[in-house]
């Protein structure tokens, strides 16, 4: 049951008044009692032994009290030095792994014990899978994406079960404990990880019987299991983010070869048959003919896989800022195509984006310029970048010959087209194209900003 001790300001009010009633009451009854029937020398002696009594019983309470605040600071103290290690180690990533392993370093250090380690629920199959340890067998390191720990799991099943720590005095008296710790007499407590009010997980963590867990130890692990929680669910939504986002490229990515690459490889696996007719029958010139456009078609694809090739290796930018990444991409394009490309500067607050969008921002972009070498190559090219309304508006243009939309011109270079839509809308963005033949294209692309930044 948990001792709560008196507080300095109280204990000032009592040291003040409880004197003063105790002489006032002894006076009081000692005068009913006897009056004068005793000499005045002997009341002062029955007075200064009674308040030597009384002043004895409260030193020992108020040096009690003392001492049990000065417990409870220090047992403060220690839990919120443990909480705030905890919170820095955790904080330096987003991979549940090394938060796993961050935990279970903190515990195992704040405890004093032997072994610790972290379990999360698998939203699978629901199991208990171990993601962090320390301090146990190697057999029982984790692997990516967890170890399932089954029956061995030191009651942390039903500490996610109950929502509540469990505690288990002697290991060797528990087969759920001992097929984890081994024979080892220990003493292990389960408490359960939680996130917003849910149970996602365990932590356990086990020390000699010779030094049993007190209730200030159940009540710091429990906080750091309530702390660990919504940085684990937060590092398992990231991590779930960014395969899904990797998926998404690998998709595109293979769209954009299939539309592009493999659709010349095709026209060439046509031309060669029509070229094998014609060097049969004899008619050189124009077999001559087919293999000049061919050759020519061959080197197109080519400068435009290795042009993709280019800028999906290329890091974004060598410093931050969406800016300095489009200025820096903007000089390098017309150094190496010839084009001259002006870029306009940046209006606005500084325009913040999710990773995820910055990438695809920049793809389009990549690809947009790409159409200008192809289809505009003596033209000239402008690059801006506004932030307005909490997005980011990215503006494309050139003074080539433009297109009509509507027009059979524009299916050769549909999919290109339609890529980079499907890139703007994958990210909450828009994609707007405005071009008419012989009055360049204008491309606009609108992406929202990262939620807490911009305007």
């Amino acid at each position: 049951m948990e001792r709560r001790y008196v507080s300095i300001r109280r204990l000032r009010w009592i040291s003040v008044i409880a004197p003063t009633v105790f002489v006032g009451a002894f006076e009081i009854v000692t005068r009913s009692l006897y009056g004068n029937l005793v000499p005045p020398w002997a009341h002062v002696v029955v007075a200064l032994a009674a308040v030597s009594v009384a002043a004895f019983a409260f030193s020992t309470f108020v040096f009690a009290s003392m001492r049990g605040a000065e417990r409870e600071i220090r047992v403060r103290n220690r839990r919120l030095a443990a909480l705030n290690a905890l919170a820095a180690d955790v904080a330096e990533s987003l991979d549940v792994e090394q938060v796993a392993a961050a935990t279970t370093r903190s515990v195992l250090a704040s405890m004093a014990a032997d072994v610790a380690g972290l379990a999360l629920v698998s939203e699978e199959d629901g199991t208990l899978q171990l993601v962090g340890q320390d301090g146990l067998a190697v057999q029982f390191t984790p692997e990516s994406g967890g170890l399932p720990l089954g029956e061995n799991d030191c009651e942390c099943r039903k500490a996610v079960a109950l929502g509540r720590p469990v505690l288990v005095e002697d290991t060797t008296q528990s087969v759920s404990c001992t097929g984890l710790l081994g024979e080892k007499t220990n003493t292990c407590l389960a408490v359960p990880v939680k996130s917003k009010g849910r149970t996602t997980g365990a932590i356990f963590v086990a020390r000699d019987r010779s030094n049993p867990w007190q209730r200030e130890d159940v009540e710091l692990i429990t906080a750091m299991g309530a702390q660990v929680g919504t940085v684990l669910e937060n590092a398992q939504l990231f991590s779930k983010a960014e395969a899904l986002a990797v998926l998404q490229e690998r998709e595109r990515v293979s769209r954009e070869v299939h539309d592009g690459l493999a659709q010349t490889l095709g026209y060439l696996n046509v031309q060669m048959g029509i070229l094998n007719r014609l060097l049969t029958s004899g008619e050189t010139d124009k077999a001559q003919a087919e293999v000049d456009q061919m050759a020519l078609v061959t080197r197109d694809a080519y400068q435009d896989l290795r042009q993709a090739i280019v800028d999906l290796r290329m890091p974004l930018s060598s410093t931050p800022g969406l800016r300095r990444t489009l200025r820096e991409y903007s000089e390098k394009f017309s150094r190496q195509t010839g084009i001259p490309c002006h870029f306009e500067g940046h209006r606005g607050p500084p325009a913040v984006l999710s990773p995820t969008a910055e990438v695809q921002l920049i793809r389009i972009v990549q690809e947009a310029m790409s159409n200008i070498k192809k289809h505009a190559p003596g033209s000239e090219a402008w690059l801006s970048i506004e932030v307005r309304n909490h997005e980011a508006l990215v503006i494309i243009r050139d003074n080539g010959p433009g297109f009509d939309l509507d027009s059979t011109v524009v299916r050769g270079r549909q999919y290109g087209l339609q890529t980079m839509k499907e890139r703007a809308e994958s990210v909450g963005g828009s994609l707007r194209i405005d071009s008419r033949p012989d009055d360049g294209t204008v491309l606009e692309v609108m992406v929202p900003l990262q939620k807490g930044n911009g305007a």
